[in-house]
């Protein structure tokens, strides 16, 4: 079908390609696409990113002139919209091309591309979901940034209220060496992915596209995820035999929906009746980093095995810690050891 490639003409830039008529007659033919964009330095480059999401849509057949036609209406649309935020955060910011389809388009796309944003027009958008869910949190915030860049009032809608520091369980390792061996019996699938997040410390979207890079059993986690490529060790080492996990017993990908991961694992949950949120696993490795590697393993290291901040780190994660843990390395550290204890006793 030929390569995409970007055109200028009178000052202004084009994408031509060889694509369906409008008409839908089934033939192809060489077209023109207006980006609505006069041709500079920083909108030649919108219109390369343009070009390579116009070639993706031509190699998988998913084209379709609905995403490319722009309206006649007066205003701006969801079209043009997202355009103008997708040149803020990932031409001019820092966002990556993959975050920027997997996390933000995952959410947009559902909007009527062709229509005119108006403040009735998000409040209908946003409040598709409710407001103690993910997903209304990040359409609030992504579309109130979309509307002050296009000049449209955000609607009074009530603030998000989902957070995800409401998790109150986390399982000790017992239960998860039995929960995941309950699993294997009933549901491998299932008993992979959580025998992976317990092990690697892994975000449920991890588990679609890691692999194991070496026999020492360390996992690379790649770079279109939350904050870029890492290595990880597994922990505890000897969970890897025992949970079966280089026999890579994955789901079958069905979806590109950014959180159909999460809506599987839920399924599968309540299914198996596993009582803990997937995520809690995620917590109970870096309880694990901490009670293990104790004072060698310092905290901007544990942190980037789990792929975030350190302040993210010590914020979200160490809080769960059980208090008594903290208190037996306090003892150990300072000598108040077993030994110590006996001696105390015998006195």
């Amino acid at each position: 079908m030929g390569k995409a490639s970007v055109n200028s003409q009178k000052g202004r830039l084009y994408l031509l390609a060889r694509l369906p008529k409008k008409s839908g007659d089934g033939c192809w033919t060489q077209t023109r696409i207006p980006m609505g964009l006069p041709d500079t330095a920083v909108n030649r480059r919108v219109a390369e990113k343009n070009r390579a999401r116009l070639q993706r849509a031509i190699d998988t057949d998913t084209f379709e002139w609905a995403d490319w036609v722009e309206t006649k209406n007066n205003g701006t649309t969801w079209k043009q919209a997202i355009q103008a935020l997708y040149k803020k955060r990932v031409i001019l910011g820092r966002t990556g091309e993959s975050t920027w389809e997997s996390n933000y388009m995952g959410r947009l796309r559902q909007a009527d591309m062709n229509k005119v944003v108006t403040s009735r027009e998000v409040e209908r958008f946003v409040t598709r979901w409710r407001v103690d869910q993910c997903s209304y949190k990040e359409a609030y915030y992504l579309v109130k940034d979309l509307c002050s860049l296009i000049a449209v009032p955000f609607p009074d809608l009530p603030l998000p209220r989902y957070n995800k520091s409401k998790l109150t369980k986390v399982p000790e390792d017992h239960e998860i060496i039995e929960w995941v061996a309950k699993a294997q019996g009933v549901d491998p699938e299932f008993a992979w992915a959580i025998g992976m997040m317990a092990t690697y410390g892994l975000r449920d979207h991890e588990l679609d596209e890691c692999w194991f890079i070496d026999l020492k059993n360390r996992l690379g986690v790649p770079d279109e995820t939350k904050t870029g490529y890492r290595t990880v060790v597994p922990l505890e080492r000897d969970w890897v035999e025992l949970f079966d996990l280089r026999s890579e017993r994955r789901r079958v990908k069905v979806s590109k929906a950014p959180d159909s991961t999460a809506q599987w694992l839920y399924s599968r949950r309540m299914k198996i009746g596993f009582p803990y949120v997937p995520y809690a696993l995620r917590h109970s490795y870096a309880g694990r980093l901490w009670r293990v590697g104790g004072s060698k393993l310092d905290i901007f290291t544990a942190a980037r095995l789990m792929g975030h901040s350190v302040e993210r780190h010590e914020r979200t994660y160490r809080e769960w810690i059980q208090p008594h843990t903290i208190a037996v390395r306090a003892e150990e550290a300072l000598g108040f050891g077993p030994a110590v204890e006996a001696l105390t006793l015998q006195e």
